[in-house]
Parts: C-alpha cells; sequence; structure tokens
C-alpha cells in the first residue's frame, strides 16, 4: 500500500515539473483591473438595451478580458455602422455639444496632393476665435503647420493642436506655392454661434435672405436658437420673401436645433398645425417599450411656431458631401410641405441619430445610434446621400467669402430665384485629379434627446 502512494506522488510531481516548464513559454494572459471590466460591462449593457443594431451585435467577446474599453466598444459595432463613437472625455464632449470648444475656430478642408501630402483649404473661421484674430480667413490655404509639411500619418496629430503656428500657401495654375505668410494661434475657449453669417441680397427688388450654418447646436440655455431666431425676425423686417441657407460645411448636431431651423422656414400651414417633421424608429424592444407606454414624444418630432417664421413656400439649401445628418434630416423633413431645391454637391448620407450616454462617474461617454429617421413621407435609408436638383462643385481652393454673390452656388440660387443671371467664378474646380478630399476623423452627428435613463435591463426585453 505504501508503495503505491509513493508512485502516486512520484506521478504528480513530474506531472506538475513538466506543466511548470510549459507554462513559462507561455505569454501570461494581462491582468484586467476591476474597472475597466465595469466599464466594459457598462457598455455592454447599454449597448444591448439602447443599441438600434443590437441584435447584430457580435458575440462570443468576453469583456472581462478586453483591456481597452475604446477597442471593446468597436468590437461591439454592426459591420455597417461608421457613426456610432466613444469618448473618455465627457467633459471636452460636453463643452462641444453646449458650443463652448476650446478651439482654434477653423473649419479645415483636407486635401490630398500625389500620394502622401495633404494641404488644408480653410471653409470657414468662428468670429472672434483663435483663427480669426490671427487673420486666418475662407480661402486660405495651410501647406504646413510649425513648418512642418503635413501628410497622411501627421496632418491631423499637428491640426488638432493647440498651440501652433501656420505656413500659408496660393493657387498659381495648377501649383501651389508659399506666400510666405505665417500666421501663429493659440486654442481658446470659443462661443461656436453656427449662425457665422447672414445678410440679404436684394436683385431686382426681390428681397433674399441668405444664412450661413455650420452646425445644429443650441448652445447653453437656447443661446444660438434664440440668435437664429433673430435672424429670421431680421430677414421679416427686411421684407425678405427667399432664402438661401448654406450647409456645405454643416456635418449635423442637435435635433432640436435642427426642428427649430426647419421651423422658421416652413409654410405656416404646417407649424401653425405642428405637423410631424419627422418619425423616428428603434430597435425592436425598445420601440415596444415606447409604444406601450405610451411615450410618443420619443417617436417623432412636430414642427414649431415661432414667431419669427418666414412662411415660405420654397427654401434652397446648399450642399456638399460634409452635408450629414441633422442638416439632411432638416431638409428631407421640410420637403413634405414646401418646394425644397437642393443646390451643389450629394450630401453625405446619414439617416440614423445618436443618444449621448455618459457613465456615472461622467468620463466616458458613449454616442451608439439608437434610431433611424424618415420624414412625414416616409422617406430614410438614402445611403447615397441627397442628390441636388442642380450639381455645382464647391470649390475651397478659389472660395469668396460668405456674402459674395460670385459664389458660383450662391449665383445659381439667385438665377433660380430671380430669373436674372449673377456674374461668378467658374463652377468647375480648377485642379481636376490634382487635389483630391480626403475624410478626417472628423464628426457627423445627429444627436436626439435620450429618455430618462433606467438601469440597462429594466426595460422589458422580449
Amino acid at each position: 500500500m505504501k508503495r503505491r502512494v509513493i508512485i502516486t506522488i512520484t506521478g504528480f510531481l513530474t506531472f506538475f515539473v513538466l506543466f511548470s516548464c510549459r507554462k513559462d513559454n507561455v505569454t501570461p494572459t494581462p491582468q484586467v483591473p476591476q474597472e475597466t471590466i465595469a466599464t466594459n460591462q457598462w457598455i455592454y449593457d447599454n449597448m444591448n438595451q439602447y443599441y438600434y443594431w443590437n441584435a447584430q451585435m457580435p458575440t462570443g467577446i468576453d469583456n472581462t478580458k478586453e483591456t481597452d474599453p475604446k477597442a471593446y466598444f468597436y468590437k461591439l459595432l454592426y459591420q455597417s455602422d461608421k457613426w456610432s463613437s466613444i469618448t473618455e472625455d465627457y467633459k471636452s464632449l460636453s463643452a462641444e455639444l453646449s458650443g463652448d470648444p476650446v478651439t482654434m475656430g477653423y473649419y479645415p478642408g483636407f486635401f490630398l496632393v500625389g500620394s502622401n501630402k495633404i494641404v488644408i483649404a480653410v471653409g470657414y473661421v468662428y468670429p472672434g476665435s483663435a483663427a480669426a484674430v490671427a487673420g486666418l480667413k475662407r480661402g486660405d490655404i495651410i501647406l504646413s503647420i510649425n513648418n512642418t509639411v503635413l501628410d497622411t500619418t501627421n496632418y491631423y496629430t499637428l491640426y488638432s493642436g493647440t498651440n501652433y503656428s501656420v505656413q500659408l500657401g496660393a493657387l498659381k495654375g495648377t501649383t501651389l506655392e508659399s506666400t510666405g505668410r505665417s500666421l501663429t494661434m493659440t486654442a481658446k475657449l470659443t462661443s461656436t454661434d453656427p449662425a457665422i453669417f447672414d445678410t440679404v441680397f436684394n436683385v431686382g427688388g426681390t428681397k433674399i435672405g441668405y444664412l450661413v450654418y455650420t452646425e445644429f447646436i443650441s448652445g447653453g440655455n437656447n443661446t444660438y436658437i434664440r440668435s437664429m431666431d433673430n435672424i429670421f425676425n431680421s430677414f421679416k423686417a427686411a421684407g425678405v420673401s427667399e432664402l438661401i441657407v448654406d450647409l456645405r460645411y454643416n456635418p449635423g448636431g442637435d435635433i432640436s436645433a435642427a426642428v427649430h431651423l426647419a421651423s422658421n422656414i416652413a409654410p405656416s400651414t404646417a407649424t401653425t398645425s405642428n405637423q410631424v417633421m419627422v418619425n423616428l424608429q428603434y430597435n425592436s424592444n425598445l420601440q415596444q417599450y415606447i409604444q406601450s407606454n405610451q411615450m410618443t414624444d420619443y417617436l417623432y418630432f412636430k414642427f414649431e411656431n415661432p414667431s419669427s417664421n418666414l412662411n415660405l413656400k420654397r427654401v434652397f439649401f446648399l450642399t456638399t458631401s460634409r452635408t450629414a445628418s441633422a442638416s439632411e434630416l432638416t431638409i428631407t423633413g421640410l420637403k413634405p410641405y414646401m418646394n425644397v431645391v437642393e443646390i451643389g454637391e450629394p450630401t453625405y448620407g446619414k439617416y440614423v441619430g445618436s443618444w449621448v450616454i455618459p457613465d456615472d462617474k461622467q468620463a466616458w461617454a458613449i454616442m451608439p445610434i439608437v434610431l433611424k429617421y424618415a420624414n412625414a413621407q416616409g422617406y430614410t435609408d438614402f445611403v447615397n446621400g441627397l442628390t441636388p436638383d442642380y450639381k455645382l462643385d464647391d470649390d475651397l481652393f478659389t472660395a469668396v467669402q460668405f456674402g459674395d454673390m460670385t459664389d458660383p452656388l450662391v449665383a445659381k440660387a439667385v438665377q433660380l430665384i430671380t430669373g436674372t443671371s449673377v456674374t461668378s467664378k467658374s463652377a468647375k474646380i480648377a485642379y481636376p485629379g490634382i487635389f483630391r478630399k480626403i475624410v478626417p476623423p472628423e464628426k457627423r452627428n445627429l444627436y436626439f434627446p435620450s429618455m430618462p435613463m433606467k438601469a440597462p435591463g429594466k426595460y422589458p426585453v422580449r
């Protein structure tokens, strides 16, 4: 009996030694902190509950072994989803959404030159921003930052800096040449009122309102909504009967600002009776919950009835491929009620919207797609964007300042309104094949107010 015990122990020890040797050659699995696991679980719970494509999320991912919550979030996305996002800096996101970010204050059009070089053509500059104070303006061309030539590996990091100089160039024929001019800027807290320019054109006695609107932001205490109303009241006082809204560089934003802009434009027959502007659809579980609890405010948005409403029969929108999301919602939402004329380039194509969901510590926030919208006639799923009625290129390399009627897109709108041709620069881009637009990691947002959050899993799941 003793002998059998000794043999068993020896066998065990031999196995242990062999096992230990093998283990030494294996890279140990990283220990995931409990805080990271908790963040991952929070991400999963909310995505499982609210995500529009929750039924298409990948399975089999163990969130207790995921070391990077951001990477984990993107692993959960439906393969066709290119819009949902996450941040670990909710404070900065909140400042941006309220319209008071720390920024240089200019809009960059990024262009690829050849195979690797990047240049920036400035689309607009916020009044009072660091860029405006430095003297940067629409149409300026940035060749380098801090005397470093931009390329595909460094351009966005350099652009995103908070203190730098830009070296400017100019287009000579089909060649970019340095002007020798350099501007220095330091990012600062900036009021980014999206209504950056407005004027009234008087052409042959026809009063035409022109508004450049860069993003849909309501502002703290609806500051920018009031600013919008002031502009439309001034249009009314001037006797404006036609309107051009410039959304060429507007990537989207807050649904409430979009509804308010549309309500200032639409015929009074739609606003006074609060007609439906857009209907909303969620994942099947959330849709059922909203309907069964008669939470109708989350199923549609209706036109408002502001006193600044122009009561127009038609409106002209200027668009490009950077016109996205809430911009597209505004355009499509108005179409059942009035003549909507689009001039420019096809839009981006985003017919879905997000909620901003911060964690309990308000450190992380996810912005998952939670819904799809359709206008009152059911129009949605415009995957290739909205096709303009009059297709014209937007050329930032030869851009004129806002309010200049020689801008080809503005000139076309004025011609259609008045029947009078306006002398403009060529609408044909002067550099075919030389400079190619590239898509930076910029926002194309449509944020909807989320319902009062219950703990994930508290809604009935069937």
